[in-house]
């Protein structure tokens, strides 16, 4: 599991609402229009490779940590379902030449992940707010807690279809869980969570494996918990 720093969550959740897609799609406007004109036929691999270096450069510089920190860059291989080879006037067997249409395609990517981390974000707070939390607790503790990791893992596994390398957005998403509801995993979770949850490309655990794993976690989360307090 990846330790992001605490409070990496925050920064990320906090940023998603400084979005502003008519800016950005002004920005791509003003730079694509003039690259290719109407009546454009195709562009050669040169042109197209330049322009989405561009692009590519221009979303980094423009977009906030819930693109820039989260690994959701467009064009990844797990998210958004977009491809720099076909998505970007590359389409087969006929090339979209209309900047408006694959400024949209954009939009719509970015769309998609954004979804996910609204929803991600949806269920942190429910779950930091109904996590019972007294001395007695620790068997509801413990079995809020593996809900909330099955949750976790329901919304990226729907979200990505399980496609290419969408463990490492699972793995992400349980630590910024962790990080949103203020709890640190100590050594004996993480190392359950590296060995239980080390999920293949293309493949996703069953329903009562998730589940099972998921229920071993928690109780190693809230033991160490437990032995934090003591000490």
């Amino acid at each position: 599991m990846s330790r992001s720093a605490l409070g990496h969550w925050l920064l990320i959740r906090d940023s998603l609402e400084g979005y502003d897609p008519e800016k950005l799609i002004r920005m791509l406007r003003e730079y694509l229009a003039p690259r290719v004109p109407p009546g454009t036929r195709k562009l050669t691999d040169e042109q197209h490779d330049t322009m989405a270096k561009h692009i590519q450069r221009m979303l980094n510089q423009n977009l906030g940590p819930w693109y820039t920190e989260t690994g959701l860059y467009l064009g990844n291989e797990s998210f958004g379902g977009y491809c720099w080879c076909h998505r970007f006037f590359g389409q087969k067997p006929t090339p979209n030449m209309s900047v408006e249409a694959n400024i949209q395609l954009i939009i719509d990517a970015l769309e998609r992940s954004r979804e996910w981390l609204f929803k991600l974000d949806a269920h942190f707070q429910a779950l930091k707010r109904d996590l019972p939390s007294g001395p007695d607790d620790n068997d509801i503790r413990m079995l809020a807690l593996a809900d909330g990791i099955v949750t976790t893992m329901n919304l990226t596994m729907e979200a990505t279809g399980c496609e290419e390398a969408w463990y490492t957005f699972a793995d992400q998403a349980l630590s910024w869980m962790f990080d949103a509801i203020g709890l640190r995993p100590g050594y004996q979770a993480g190392k359950l969570m590296r060995k239980l949850f080390a999920f293949e490309s293309w493949h996703s655990p069953s329903e009562w494996e998730l589940r099972a794993s998921s229920e071993k976690v928690a109780a190693a989360v809230v033991e160490d918990e437990g032995r934090r307090h003591t000490h």
